[in-house]
């Protein structure tokens, strides 16, 4: 099966969170306060398409003073259908292709905090049937002006090993990451942030399921219609700009959470991200966060849905060289929507238990089948454990 991009672990600094938005959302306000967390969601799209439960477990242990030692692991079990490439004969149901894998995944983390410093050390890994991902990371976070400044930078490594069974021999590709961040607490009730990354990825960037069609002359004037392997490029260099604003209303004793996300890439990807989330506190025990996210980009520029109007013939073309092409939805034209609620009730100063559903939406805006493009629900129950 392919590497489903929802399904990748996902990282952004978030740094001083006051006092009224800990009371609001329910976490302990010492955050190096032992603690576990289970969840389990089920992501299920529409139509029989990508199904995927997953169980996550998290704990964190305050070693010393100075050391706390945190965990994340989550198992995925994925079944279901995704689109091949091939353009729809109809030109409204794109064929789709069957998959099944499990995908285990984890995080370790290593806080030390000295002085205004906390340094983070980490290591994730994470394995499929044909695909392994190992990455390395460090990050300080500083506390300035009476601990009402801080300034985060940091570097990452992933290093992937791209194994489908099909291939004579792996494929690698590695990625850096490197980031620079502040934030400021402007009053009591209002903290700023602002973050940007840069990454740079190389090596095998395709993906090895995906193909493409042509109509392609196998004798004089007979074309039959055949399907090959698509080619990204295998560099990739990106950008990310983002910007958090959280503010909590004392008249209410609600908390806003806003995020905005810019990103662009080498490739001809361009997107924003608009992120909204209100915390609500009702009563003693229960909180209610409602949210909506908005996503939109355009194609990357070698995105086509199949190669017969252009001059391209692939079987002229080498692996990670021009010319480039893709039928990735993914890579399409699209904006998403995504709805949802979250209801944490607190059953005591150390025992909590949440829900959520979220709906989540595709729309496509290119010529690419709306069929394509899924929608989906996802449901997820958690608990935390302080000790």
């Amino acid at each position: 099966m392919s590497r489903l991009s929802f399904l990748s672990f996902s990282r952004s600094v978030r740094i001083f969170v006051f006092a009224g938005y800990l009371y609001v959302v329910g976490i302990k306000s010492s955050s190096a306060e032992d603690h576990i967390s289970v969840k389990w969601q089920d992501y299920n799209e529409d139509n029989d398409r990508i199904r995927v439960i997953s169980r996550y477990l998290g704990f964190e242990k305050k070693v010393s003073n100075q050391i706390t030692l945190k965990g994340h692991g989550v198992h995925d079990a994925i079944s279901g259908a995704t689109p091949t490439g091939v353009p729809a004969d109809d030109g409204v149901n794109v064929p789709l292709s069957n998959l099944t894998d499990v995908r285990e995944a984890g995080v370790i983390d290593l806080d030390w905090t000295h002085g205004i410093h906390t340094s983070t050390f980490q290591y994730s890994h994470s394995s499929e049937s044909d695909f392994l991902s190992r990455g390395y990371s460090y990050s300080q976070t500083s506390e300035f002006n009476k601990r009402n400044t801080g300034l985060s930078y940091g570097i990452s490594f992933i290093d992937d090993d791209v194994r489908p069974e099909f291939f004579d021999e792996h494929r690698e590709k590695e990625s850096y990451d490197y980031f620079i961040g502040i934030s400021q607490v402007v009053d009591p009730n209002t903290i700023v942030a602002l973050n940007y990354t840069y990454g740079d990825f190389s090596g095998y960037l395709s993906d090895p399921y995906k193909i493409i069609r042509k109509e392609t002359e196998v004798l004089p004037d007979i074309f039959l219609p055949l399907t090959f392997a698509e080619n990204r490029p295998n560099e990739r260099t990106r950008n990310i700009w983002f910007f958090n604003v959280k503010r909590f209303f004392d008249q209410v004793g609600g908390s806003l959470d806003f995020d905005y996300r810019y990103f662009n890439d080498n490739w001809g990807v361009e997107s924003s991200t608009f992120d909204l989330e209100w915390y609500q506190k009702i009563g003693e025990h229960v909180i209610i966060r409602p949210k909506y996210r908005y996503y939109s980009q355009n194609s990357a520029d070698f995105y086509t849905l199949d190669l017969t109007p252009t001059g391209i013939d692939p079987r002229d073309t080498q692996q990670g060289q021009t010319p480039f092409y893709s039928a990735d939805y993914r890579l399409a034209k699209f904006d998403t929507h995504t709805y949802g609620v979250k209801v944490i009730y607190k059953i005591d100063d150390r025992f909590s238990v949440d829900a959520s559903f979220e709906r989540y939406e595709m729309e496509g805006k290119d010529e690419t089948p709306q069929s394509a493009f899924p929608d989906a629900d996802v449901l997820t129950l958690g608990a935390s454990l302080w000790f």
